[in-house]
């Protein structure tokens, strides 16, 4: 049901805190379906490539799982790349994600494009 991928980034999810300033901040949110996941993310960028980046979120698991997977595979991508992440490329990344999570790499993706937009 779940890939070992997913259930490392959720039991012990990589990059939580927040990027001080200077750095790029977005905010994301989802209502739907009776969950209401917010997820912030912050990028350090030089020269157009992401650097470092971390995520803070008040989620269920598959957010916490999707946006800790998404911190990593954005750290040392340009900004480009970044703003061409889908929530396909996530779920691949991730091993897979059961339908009912689907909204959480879609959100985890949103703010991955929004950040490298903000970023350009």
């Amino acid at each position: 049901m779940y890939s070992d991928t997913y259930l490392e980034h959720f039991q012990a999810p990589k990059n939580v805190g927040e990027l001080e300033p200077p750095r790029t901040l977005v905010e994301v949110e989802h209502q739907g379906g009776g969950c209401f996941d917010k997820l912030r993310l912050t990028l350090k960028v030089s020269k157009g490539v992401v650097e470092r980046a971390m995520f803070k979120a008040r989620a269920c698991s598959g957010t916490i799982a999707a946006s800790s997977a998404a911190t990593e595979w954005l750290t040392g991508k340009t900004l480009e790349e970044a703003a061409a992440f889908t929530a396909e490329m996530l779920t691949d990344y991730l091993g897979g994600v059961p339908e009912r999570k689907r909204h959480s790499v879609e959100l985890a993706a949103e703010a991955v494009r929004k950040a490298a937009q903000e970023a350009m």
